[in-house]
């Protein structure tokens, strides 16, 4: 009896990451506090995207391409008062970008515009954050060569990325977790066979692997988040695996089996809550790899199809008039480059502050 308290107790005793401590080295880190604020302005961007854009990321002006940012814009009305003006830019065929200086318009904010649903319906208006008080557009950050406004691409294209990184990484962990955990535990022949089979899908690079699933199952979104999620797969289950090894001969551990746990109840209740804290470490680097991926297969054209707003589609769009518009594939650029800074300045603040060895 006194045997069977003391493992019960034990099991009860198992060590569990301290949230307290590893929150408190969290947040004493600015670069932490600056990935975490990075990662919530798109995360607002993403839930306000049609009250933030002040367009419809897919209405075409051919009469306004190419337009650089801030075309037209002054900061002077037409009697000298201060504020935000906007005067009609076209561009021609062969005279190029034609200003009316003549006519000027404000920019207001919280004006009416076209009516918009989102996020599956649950916010619905016509509400704008900003707009022209007038027959013009306000292209802040120019326009494409449809004539879209890259603000609103960008805004809207938020979603997108954080949606596909997002989905990729709930695929790896669904299914790497609970393979790597397995793996470890019981070991023998099944880890043999399965350690392998992941030998054999990380001698593809991740990118390379990606492209060979997206070329078989098909360009779109779906197929990306698909082929982005197998791809993390193999880095999960390696993970959870070393993990689990490290654990699965504690005394807890042991106490459980002389309790009469089943293996599988150890394994799930015992060992795999205390090898989450690398999953967590590495969820958050593998969202900017997978937004990474994302990109590079919009970029080569297996990713999302015209005219989705995607970053990486965006980007290879772009390319094309460097020469003419550098702006259209720029800010692409440093939206990826700013979200994928984001996520990457959390992972390495929760990685050092989930260390044991960190005090």
């Amino acid at each position: 009896m006194a045997l069977s308290t003391r493992a019960s107790a034990m099991t009860d005793i198992a060590p569990r990451p301290a949230p307290r401590r590893w929150l408190r080295q969290l947040l004493r880190r600015p670069l932490a506090a600056t990935g975490f604020a990075i990662i919530g302005l798109f995360l607002l961007i993403v839930a306000l995207a049609p009250f933030l854009a002040p367009y419809s990321p897919t209405r075409e002006n051919l009469r306004t391409r190419y337009l650089p940012p801030g075309e037209g814009v002054s900061w002077r009305g037409p009697d000298g008062q201060f504020g935000l003006w906007v005067s009609p830019v076209t561009r021609h065929p062969t005279q190029g970008i034609t200003l009316d200086a003549g006519r000027q318009y404000p920019v207001r904010l919280l004006v009416r515009g076209e009516s918009w649903t989102w996020l599956f319906g649950l916010l619905r208006s016509d509400l704008r954050l900003f707009g022209v008080d007038g027959p013009v557009r306000f292209h802040l950050l120019g326009t494409d060569e449809l004539g879209r406004d890259v603000l609103s691409r960008l805004i809207h294209g938020a979603w997108i990325s954080l949606f596909i990184g997002g989905i990729a990484v709930i695929i790896g962990i669904v299914v790497g977790v609970p393979v790597g955990a397995l793996s470890g535990y019981y070991g023998g022949k099944f880890d043999l066979v399965v350690q392998r089979l992941i030998d054999i899908v990380l001698a593809f690079p991740g990118i390379l692997l990606a492209i060979v699933l997206v070329a078989t199952l098909g360009t779109g979104l779906t197929n990306v988040m698909i082929a982005v999620g197998i791809a993390s797969i193999p880095i999960y289950a390696r993970l959870v695996r070393g993990s689990v090894l490290s654990l699965r001969d504690r005394e807890f551990v042991d106490a459980a089996r002389a309790l009469g746990r089943r293996d599988l109840g150890t394994l799930f209740r015992h060992v795999l809550p205390n090898a989450l804290a690398p999953v967590i470490v590495q969820s958050s680097l593998q969202m900017a790899v997978a937004i990474l991926f994302a990109a590079g297969l919009g970029f080569l054209g297996l990713g999302a199809r015209p005219p989705e707003p995607e970053w990486g589609l965006m980007l290879a769009r772009g390319r094309e008039y460097l020469a003419t518009a550098p702006h259209v594939a720029t800010f692409p650029g440093l939206a990826i480059m700013l979200v994928v800074l984001g996520f990457n300045l959390v992972g390495d603040a929760l990685r050092d502050a989930l260390d044991p060895r960190m005090k």
